[in-house]
């Protein structure tokens, strides 16, 4: 048997012989409570509790995961529906094992059966609409957690993603190659180069919060432009416009410098006239506002690709944030490819 419906049973029957000496106290009050009366109306109710609430159990814990899903009004039908058969067999059972030891008599069956009826419908029916209830509130919890832990794994999926981005072999392979070539022309600034890398790299592998200040982020996002300036020299030509207020702001790991990729991806590498990146934050009505904008082509292609690039860093936004930010692609420019990071205060 397994455990957990081991553990329920011995949970019904606890209830259940609670719930007996209740009952059996309750009617055994008349004017003074006598012994014996108070241990046959505690027998009698146990076994009412019991007939009933061991089927109830068995056939529940079956049916919950076949009616999932339905329309709720259904399932309440149904659990009622069910609830009602059980009690009906339940207390005739009840009935019969009270005629075979003697405490009815034949004759007197039906009219303990009609009786036992009535006060097991009094007390199953709210006991199960509150039970199912509670059922209920419980699987909300519990997806409300896994939509906690879901949101946590795409924070942690898009972490690795991010490291993964910056160790990609091409990546390390062009900057490693760069630094080479500066060492005999130029040993400090290829000494700079690898300092920028090394800062890099460390901010991948330590960045185990979520979120980091805006100026965090943006010497991160200086860092990765200029170690790409070595290879496209003056082809990748970049600004960055933030108020030194809003540089403590806490923006999600990567955010910025993910937009900034793409825009030397797709307008820098692209064209052999390179491309100008500008990085714009503002206030604006209580929300931090950033604009990540080229002149490059524009947006040339599908725009959200499952799992990637925009559609990554938007669940990940939607992860930390939900409602209280978005991502906008493409957002209002005047030439190339312009995206809006929102984030409400």
């Amino acid at each position: 048997m397994p455990a957990s419906l081991c553990r329920s049973l011995l949970q019904t029957l606890a209830l259940s012989v609670g719930m007996g000496l209740v009952v059996g106290a309750v009617f055994s009050i008349n004017g003074e409570l006598s012994v014996v009366q108070f241990a046959v109306n505690a027998g009698v109710s146990t076994l009412y509790s019991l007939s009933i609430g061991v089927p109830a159990n068995l056939v529940f814990r079956n049916l919950k995961p076949r009616i999932h899903g339905r329309p709720v009004l259904r399932q309440w039908m149904i659990y009622v529906g069910v609830m009602l058969v059980v009690i009906l067999v339940g207390t005739l059972f009840t009935g019969i094992v009270l005629v075979l030891v003697g405490l009815v008599g034949s004759s007197q069956m039906w009219a303990v059966y009609r009786q036992g009826l009535m006060i097991s419908l009094a007390i199953s029916v709210p006991v199960t609409i509150g039970a199912v209830t509670l059922s209920r509130l419980h699987d909300k919890l519990d997806t409300s957690e896994g939509e906690r832990q879901r949101a946590l794994a795409l924070a942690v999926e898009a972490r690795l993603a991010s490291l993964e981005s910056r160790v990609r072999p091409h990546f390390l392979f062009n900057a490693l190659n760069s630094a080479l070539a500066l060492i005999p022309e130029d040993p400090r600034r290829a000494e700079n180069l690898l300092e920028r890398l090394c800062a890099l790299l460390r901010f991948s592998l330590d960045a185990h919060a979520r979120l980091v200040p805006l100026g965090e982020e943006l010497r991160i996002v200086t860092d990765y432009l200029e170690i790409e300036r070595v290879r496209f020299g003056d082809r990748l030509r970049y600004e960055l416009d933030v108020p030194e207020e809003l540089a403590t702001f806490e923006v999600p790991a990567f955010a910025v410098q993910t937009l900034v990729e793409n825009s030397v991806k797709y307008a820098v590498s692209a064209r052999k006239q390179g491309a100008h990146i500008r990085v714009i934050a503002r206030r604006d009505n209580g929300q931090l506002v950033i604009d990540i904008a080229d002149d490059g082509p524009g947006f040339t292609g599908p725009i959200w690709v499952a799992g990637h690039g925009l559609d990554g860093l938007r669940s990940r936004l939607d992860a930390l944030y939900g409602d209280r930010a978005r991502l906008v692609a493409p957002a209002e420019a005047a030439i190339g490819a312009a995206v809006r990071i929102e984030i409400h205060a």
